[in-house]
């Protein structure tokens, strides 16, 4: 452990960045989908790459990784080590650089996210005093035949995305029927479509807009060629119009849509406590776990007092982590 150096992350490790979190999620579920262009695109979420991302370096081999996403009143953090590296302190260095980070930036709490089948990631979390709190789920289908077309229900029209029109309209939607999700902060416009619309990712024919008249009462944002196939970032259902099949439909729509483009494999994200039945319903449509993220939390009172930190400010999930509601 000699060797090992903790450093700010630079744009330049992304493939080895990239090489390691496969060769974990490759050890714990015996295969992996992520790329490096899934990296730069959740790195361009980040504030600042050297501000809030580590790695750790064994010679000129980076052998650890771990981010924060927006740390303020609770700082959102992962971590990853290499396999080849575990049982040498790697993981705990990154750990506690990232409580450090956090609370020096605001932070009066931080939930760390470690794969749920890594048990030696969960078992170093609780032994620095971290508290299981949530679970997040990858879904996915391997669709092999075209989707039957969906069923709307009565009163109810899917129509194109038109950015120029429907952005704001759809922004607020959604954050009115994510409003109440477990770990949801508010996203104002200009940041949410930074994040989807600005994004080298943006194909508007990939979204379906539900209206009822004039109002939007659902939609989803999907991408191609992420994660290893086409994924649906978000899917919501305004709570008037949900428990009418809503989201059947939506879910129904975006296979329908990566078909055509030629994705065959089509994942999620979920809470699996979401109280809309999200969870159920993707199950029903034939979706499996392919993999999952235990979500872990810590009190960071302590350091925020050593540290003499500033203000608390909102904090997002990561990438990965997406959101959906709606049945």
């Amino acid at each position: 452990m000699n060797r090992a150096v903790l450093r700010p992350a630079v744009a330049a490790d992304a493939p080895a960045v990239t090489e390691l979190v496969v060769a974990l999620e490759s050890s714990l579920y015996g295969g992996s989908t992520f790329s490096q262009a899934d990296l730069e695109d959740e790195w361009s979420d980040l504030d600042h790459l050297e501000q809030n991302a580590r790695v750790v370096c064994d010679g000129a081999r980076i052998v650890g990784y771990g981010a924060v996403r927006e740390p303020g009143g609770i700082g959102r953090a992962e971590g990853y080590v290499h396999p080849d590296a575990l049982g040498r302190g790697i993981g705990r260095m990154v750990a506690t650089r990232l409580e450090e980070d956090a609370a020096r930036r605001g932070a009066h709490a931080i939930r760390n996210s470690v794969l749920e089948a890594d048990s030696a990631g969960r078992r170093l979390l609780e032994s620095l005093g971290y508290v299981a709190v949530r679970v997040f789920r990858e879904m996915r289908i391997e669709l092999d035949a075209p989707p039957p077309a969906p069923d709307w229900p009565d009163g109810l029209r899917a129509v194109p995305f038109d950015p120029d029109h429907d952005a704001r309209d759809f922004h607020a939607a959604s954050e009115e029927a994510f409003a109440e999700h477990w770990g949801r902060t508010p996203r104002d416009f200009e940041s949410w479509s930074k994040r989807t619309m600005a994004s080298g990712r943006f194909d508007p024919t990939l979204w379906c807009v539900v209206r009822a008249g004039d109002e939007i009462a659902g939609g989803t944002i999907c991408t191609a060629g992420t994660y290893g196939g086409g994924f649906v970032l978000a899917l919501f259902t305004r709570r008037p119009w949900r428990r009418r099949g809503v989201g059947a439909a939506l879910l129904g729509d975006a296979f329908g849509r990566f078909w055509e483009r030629g994705e065959r494999s089509v994942g999620l994200g979920v809470d699996a406590a979401n109280d809309t039945g999200a969870f159920r319903l993707y199950e029903r449509a034939r979706m499996t776990p392919a993999l999952g993220w235990v979500i872990y939390e810590k009190s960071l009172g302590d350091r925020l007092a050593l540290e003499g930190a500033p203000s608390r400010r909102s904090a997002r999930w990561p990438s990965r982590l997406p959101t959906s509601c709606g049945r």
